[in-house]
């Protein structure tokens, strides 16, 4: 084997760059083997956040090749770093496009959408990496002078335009949307954005430092914690925040109504649900929950919808105003007549609904409130449609 020499001075620290990328490439192995793949794996946004940690790991590795082969010299040395460095922009570019197409899918769910987005947005892409495919024949984004040593071309601001192009896209949308859509979300943006601009700015500036895939990679572990708050605190059926949630939440209303903050909550539950399970089956009974969870988030407007438990619902109103839980009652039933009037179920749905006031002194006697005031409302649908 050819001895490997210094062919040129490479303005690089070795030690802070092995440092900082081994701990990126840690993060994303963590992740990659954590017990939760196999069940994100399912899902098509589970494999769009695997496939970026893929790639945030590839690239660390690459990266760090690339400065460690920088300024060698030895047989094939001058191929070598050309294709390890071309490496890192066919690694790169698709990994901000999958940062679009992983929020737009968490946002809205829709295949047909993503299908369309991917054609319209991986244009820029597709000519990045045309041109860094070039590079290998031609001076395109860098080039290796004389002593071996990589050298960036004027034209290498153009991926890293069209990287933050599609960070600041994906940002922007959870931002315009992520109120507007039907179900709740843990999407941290700025936690993985912020790094990651923080990271790319600096190294753009002061070529040598290894921070744009370790502060990718803190991004990224950003967002899977938020994930994993996903598992816990949100129904995967309804997508509405679960009953583990619920608890947390009255913490802090518990907190906010000592200092004098009125809540106000509201327990509802699906009139005639098991006649809907025994008579059209199960399968038609999570197509009915998920229609009210629905129902409910565009009533709520910002108020916290809960799945409670089984087929019944809750909506806490913080800061409640006189007469506002009765307008939001109002508001269901407008949803509800308007779902019904749609014609998606061969059935009508209809509530049950209790109100009760917090305080702050006794939860359990707020939750029983409601389930009584719900339980007296149920017997008079029920006694109503008898007669």
């Amino acid at each position: 084997m050819p001895a490997i020499m210094n062919c040129g001075l490479s303005q690089v620290n070795i030690p802070s760059i092995l440092i900082s990328n081994g701990l990126g490439a840690c993060l994303m192995l963590a992740i990659l083997f954590s017990k939760h793949r196999r069940v994100r794996s399912i899902t098509y946004d589970g494999r769009m956040y695997f496939w970026m940690c893929f790639l945030c790991l590839a690239l660390c590795v690459t990266e760090t090749i690339g400065f460690l082969l920088d300024g060698r010299c030895f047989s094939g040395a001058r191929q070598l770093i050309t294709a390890v460095n071309v490496l890192i922009y066919f690694f790169s570019v698709p990994l901000a496009f999958l940062w679009i197409c992983y929020v737009d899918y968490k946002l809205f769910g829709q295949l047909a959408r993503l299908k369309h987005l991917c054609v319209l947005l991986s244009i820029p892409a597709g000519i990045i990496l045309l041109m860094a495919g070039a590079n290998l024949f031609a001076p395109v984004f860098f080039y290796l002078d004389s002593e071996n040593v990589y050298r960036r071309t004027p034209l290498f601001l153009l991926p890293y335009a069209v990287t933050y192009v599609y960070l600041t896209y994906g940002a922007v949308l959870a931002c315009l949307y992520r109120n507007r859509v039907n179900k709740y979300l843990f999407l941290p943006v700025l936690s993985f954005v912020i790094p990651v601009y923080i990271g790319s700015m600096i190294q753009l500036l002061y070529y040598g430092l290894a921070l744009i895939w370790p502060t990718t990679a803190l991004g990224l572990t950003f967002l899977y914690i938020n994930l994993q708050n996903e598992e816990t605190f949100l129904d995967a059926l309804t997508s509405l925040y679960n009953r583990n949630y619920l608890l947390h939440y009255i913490n802090r209303l518990t907190r906010q109504a000592k200092k004098g903050s009125r809540t106000i909550g509201i327990l509802l539950d699906v009139n005639g649900f098991k006649h809907i399970n025994d008579s059209f089956g199960h399968l038609q009974g999570d197509q009915v929950l998920r229609a009210v969870g629905n129902i409910l988030i565009r009533a709520a407007g910002q108020a916290a919808v809960f799945r409670y438990g089984g087929d019944e619902f809750m909506i806490l109103l913080e800061n409640a105003q006189p007469g506002q839980a009765a307008e939001l009652l109002r508001h269901i039933d407008t949803e509800l007549r308007r779902y019904n009037a749609s014609g998606q179920l061969p059935y009508p749905i209809s509530f049950s609904s209790g109100v009760a006031e917090f305080d702050s002194a006794d939860v359990f006697a707020f939750l029983q409130e409601m389930d009584r005031n719900m339980y007296s409302h149920k017997r008079s649908f029920y006694s109503n449609t008898q007669s």
